[in-house]
């Protein structure tokens, strides 16, 4: 595929295109996992198939992979317990039983897929004394409870199992063991960068295994104990049967075979190479991982399609003799699945090239739905909404009642613009925001769940997107999306790289209109905000001070466009959010013991959730000191 890639960006005809070879840890299956329950006499009742179905519909899934089902960086391991039923493995969730006198100390626990990363759920398991860890896909959180499953519908099937790495990514993202000889050459390590002494921090130490419902029903249905239901509607699941927490009585056994080894992974690396001098050039990234659990038609390939087709449109132009004024990077990823590996590779050892880089613009799963959702950071909500605006007509969908993409259904309840979510993890712009300070977005079609049927699958497929991808086909085909991402991803690098009048089209106006939502959210808490408040009040007038300045024939575009695009890397904190040194950017990150989603005021917001207010004032302190640093340098 990287050949692939990089033989389609030279085709399209993109000036420079190069491979960068990155040395990562990697685990793969050496032998297929086994799980199995013994009643109290030592009988084996139930073996559980750990395999996806053959389908005549699906042209592909008759593949070995489908009995390979395995976590990335999961441990070796043989364990046998009785089972404890831990809803989605949340601290909260884990709480509620420790009230009620069930410890999962000694035991094999089975979770829940959905609310939080995976391999937080993993963390949360082993940080409370667990043994193992089984993550199954509940048809309450995509399954039939949301229509019809696979083949006959988009959802996901009894067999599907949802793969997928179970590193402890809310600390520090991409290669746990940093392997690359090249950061012992520029004197990083893994203390320096991500504050661990060990890559066995980063990753766990007790197995797991992902298992389809059909796997987990026979599992469940046995546990006994107390019921799911006490301890709220949100721990009972779609299955017929009755939720309970167990401990059970049998005896659960599961074994995992998994070899590490450091092995190369290819990131191809596109450029069209801008026409400012280096010192006014502020580049445009946009990027896409390559690599897929197994087939990837949606997740990547949806996106590495949309990404080929800005590569033919921008060589294109570049044929025709066009040049932009910022350079253009066009980034296609491996690794991106175990944990960011090559993204956060690639800019971890190449960030002084980029280091005046203006926006990194994000697409993973472009398509596995027909409703579009954006996160962004807020400057850039502007830029988003008037390419929208300016596309409405001119692409190949319609969303929304109105029959307005900009009707689009998202979900951004914290955000300057609630038509645009805050940036969280789970995908190749961390690095770049949440250690480095480029301003992101990312954007994708998705389904009402948030999610897909048959996402980490064998099942996502041609077949499946060919047939399903689009969801609703009034609305288009998964294909014709496709080609409407692209457009607005070219027409959103073109704005930012060539966009008339030289201004960057950066809104610090609606930055400020964030921070003060932002602080609204933490208030009441009990924390002195008087200074932030203070502070964001003065970001402001400056922010309104330079939009008139902005559109001034008279300005100093050196000066104007730096201080537009690197305002955000004042909101870099040098020592980082507490517990987690890599994560730096003090405005938005991925919650801690969420891994995906976004938390505003992280270091603020977790220390008052852990009830650690001292703390959680110590965090103001940095945010606001950010703020006002930030407010000096866009005021220039």
């Amino acid at each position: 595929m990287a050949d692939y890639v990089s033989s389609s960006f030279k085709d399209a005809g993109i000036p420079s295109v190069e491979i960068f070879n990155l040395d990562v840890l990697l685990n793969y299956p050496s032998s297929p996992p086994t799980l199995t329950v013994k009643n109290p006499s030592g009988q084996i009742t139930y073996t559980a198939p750990l395999t996806e179905d053959i389908l005549d519909f699906d042209a592909t899934s008759d593949t070995p992979w489908r009995n390979h089902t395995f976590h990335g960086y999961a441990p070796s391991g043989s364990v046998s317990a009785k089972a404890v039923y831990v809803n989605y493995g949340r601290p909260s969730d884990f709480d509620l039983l420790e009230s009620a006198g069930i410890n999962v100390e000694g035991k094999i626990v089975i979770v829940r897929y959905g609310q939080c990363f995976r391999g937080l759920k993993v963390m949360n398991a082993q940080d409370r004394g667990a043994l193992g860890v089984l993550i199954y896909s509940d048809p309450m959180d995509d399954g039939f409870e949301f229509g019809e499953t696979y083949p006959d519908g988009p959802w996901r099937s009894e067999t599907s199992v949802q793969r997928g790495s179970v590193q402890f990514n809310s600390i520090c993202a991409g290669d746990p063991m940093r392997a690359d000889k090249r950061y012992a050459e520029m004197g990083e390590d893994l203390t320096s960068l991500c504050g661990v002494e060990d890559y066995t921090s980063l990753i766990p130490s007790i197995p797991s295994i992902p298992i389809s419902y059909g796997d987990a029903q026979p599992i469940l249905a046995q546990l006994g104990g107390t019921a799911a239901e006490d301890f709220g509607d949100d721990w009972v699941g779609a299955l017929p049967i009755t939720y309970t927490t167990g401990p059970s009585t049998s005896i659960v056994s599961m074994t995992t075979d998994n070899e590490f080894k450091v092995t190369s992974i290819p990131n191809v690396i596109g450029k069209v190479p801008g026409s400012l001098p280096s010192s006014e050039d502020h580049p445009v990234l946009l990027g896409n991982h390559r690599d897929a659990w197994v087939f990837g038609a949606a997740d990547p390939n949806s996106g590495t399609a949309s990404l080929i087709e800005v590569a033919k449109g921008l060589g294109h132009l570049v044929k025709s003799g066009w040049q932009p004024q910022h350079t253009i990077y066009l980034l296609s990823w491996s690794g991106e699945e175990y944990g960011l590996l090559g993204s956060t590779g690639w800019a971890e050892l190449n960030f002084e090239e980029i280091s005046n880089a203006s926006a990194y613009i994000n697409v993973d799963t472009v398509v596995s739905g027909d409703e579009l959702t954006v996160s962004a950071t807020p400057a850039l909500a502007t830029l988003w909404e008037g390419v929208m605006a300016d596309l409405d007509g001119h692409v190949a969908f319609k969303n929304g009642p109105s029959g307005n993409v900009l009707d689009a259904n998202v979900n951004a309840p914290i955000n300057a613009d609630d038509a645009i979510g805050t940036l969280g993890s789970g995908s190749d712009y961390t690095v770049f925001l949440d250690h480095f300070g480029i301003a992101s977005l990312d954007f994708e079609f998705n389904s009402p769940a948030g999610t897909y049927g048959v996402y980490h699958s064998i099942y996502d497929s041609f077949d499946w997107i060919d047939n399903y991808g689009g969801i609703d086909r009034e609305k288009g085909s998964s294909f014709e999306l496709m080609a409407g991402a692209a457009k607005m991803w070219g027409v959103l690098a073109l704005r930012l790289a060539d966009n008339d009048g030289g201004v960057l089209p950066f809104d610090h106006e609606k930055q400020g209109a964030a921070l003060v939502k932002y602080s609204a959210a933490v208030d009441g808490s009990g924390l002195d905000l008087s200074e932030l408040n203070a502070n964001i009040d003065a970001y402001l007038k400056v922010a309104e001070s330079v939009a008139e300045e902005m559109k001034s024939d008279f300005v100093d575009l050196k000066d104007l466009n730096a201080r537009l695009s690197l305002t955000e890397r004042s909101f870099l904190s040098s020592e980082g959010l507490p517990g987690r040194g890599w994560m730096k950017h003090v405005l938005q990150a991925p919650g801690f013991y969420l891994g995906y989603a976004a938390m505003a005021f992280p270091g603020v917001q977790q220390a008052i959730d852990d009830g650690d207010l001292d703390l959680a004032q110590q965090q103001v302190a940095v945010v606001a000191e950010c703020v006002d640093k930030a407010a000096k340098f866009l005021k220039g």
